[in-house]
């Protein structure tokens, strides 16, 4: 069951905020609540303040209590002087309170002081905080959400960046952070309990010593990110020392943001050894490649023998401007193409 949230006046009013709460709230990422006085208080602000015909609040508010039958709580007015928080938004707090729910969602963080609220085990969350926290919830959820919502934003149409720029006044680290996943490349990542285990690898493997492993490797020098398999060493090191080669990372990485932190990709990739062997695109292989993790056999070792992979982990490397090349995103026994990749909108040559 989905967590109760109330919902105070002042993130319902302004537009996209109150569309992307009630878009997330459909898609049962939480439930909704509020009272008949926050909904008045709404569709007081929209015509006192912000000048909406009286019939177009009217129907607004009429259209939230339709799409959420079951948000409206009542019965609290009885609580309302018991609270302590700002007078003008204790019947909000008493909402809170009546209904069971552990949340409010308010801009107005001052009027909700944490002592009015730990009796209670309530906590005011300003939206930017809380949709950011739905981000990391469930990012593909949120995600889909703001496409289908921008989608439907035909008079006039919006580019990504006027469509998260209309978030800014309220909400400019979410808007931020959406906006840069959005652009970003998609990772193919499989998690939870649906995400399966790495094959086992029956191949002819002869255990070799670490240092006999990288020099296979690298046999003429050091790894270095103008080669494939360089950046692509170099990539994954960083990614299992994360907490002290994190600059690193991002640097070999086309574009960090869409890698939500790299937490979810180190998990991912648990169980996983990197390959000697690199691929090119067979259209541009001066720009793409391809470098392969297959099951970790626990220890390093040499293959004897040409052999099919059944399950491999694809990084994706492209060459920047510079001659670097970086990870682009990860993908489970596919290679993305080169029209796959040039059409994300990071992508420029």
């Amino acid at each position: 069951m989905t967590f109760p949230v109330v919902l105070d006046a002042c993130v319902l009013v302004p537009h996209p905020l109150f569309d992307t709460l009630l878009r997330l709230a459909e898609a049962e990422l939480f439930r909704p609540l509020w009272s008949a006085q926050i909904l008045t208080e709404v569709e007081r602000t929209l015509t006192g303040k912000l000048g909406l015909e009286p019939a177009k609040a009217r129907r607004r508010v009429q259209q939230m209590g339709r799409g959420f039958p079951d948000a409206l709580v009542d019965g609290y007015e009885d609580l309302i002087p018991a609270m302590m928080n700002d007078p003008k938004d204790r019947h909000v707090l008493a909402a809170a309170v009546r209904s069971g729910a552990s949340t409010i969602v308010t801009a107005n963080l001052k009027d909700f002081p944490a002592a009015s609220l730990e009796r209670y085990e309530i906590e005011a969350v300003h939206p930017d905080a809380f949709l950011l926290d739905q981000l990391d919830l469930d990012p593909e959820g949120v995600l889909e959400c703001l496409r289908q919502q921008r989608g439907e934003y035909t008079d006039p149409s919006l580019s990504v960046a006027e469509f998260f720029g209309a978030f800014m006044a309220t909400v400019p680290t979410f808007a931020q952070t959406a906006e840069s996943l959005t652009r970003g490349p998609r990772r193919e990542l499989i998690s939870g309990p649906t995400r399966p285990a790495p094959a086992q690898l029956p191949l002819p493997l002869e255990v070799r010593t670490d240092e006999e492993t990288f020099a296979a490797f690298f046999p003429d020098a050091d790894p270095d990110p103008t080669t494939p398999l360089g950046s692509a060493y170099m990539w994954w090191a960083a990614l299992l020392d994360m907490e002290n080669c994190l600059t690193a990372l991002e640097n070999l990485t086309w574009h960090p943001p869409a890698w939500n932190g790299f937490t979810e990709v180190l998990a991912e990739l648990a169980g996983w050894s990197m390959a000697q062997g690199v691929q090119p695109n067979d259209e541009h292989p001066d720009q793409v490649a391809y470098v392969r993790l297959i099951p970790s056999t626990g220890t390093s070792a040499q293959v004897f023998a040409d052999a099919p992979l059944p399950d491999a982990q694809v990084l994706t490397l492209v060459r920047d401007a510079n001659g670097w090349w970086k990870v682009w995103g990860l993908s489970r026994n596919r290679m993305p193409s080169y029209g796959e990749i040039i059409g994300t909108e990071t992508w420029s040559p």
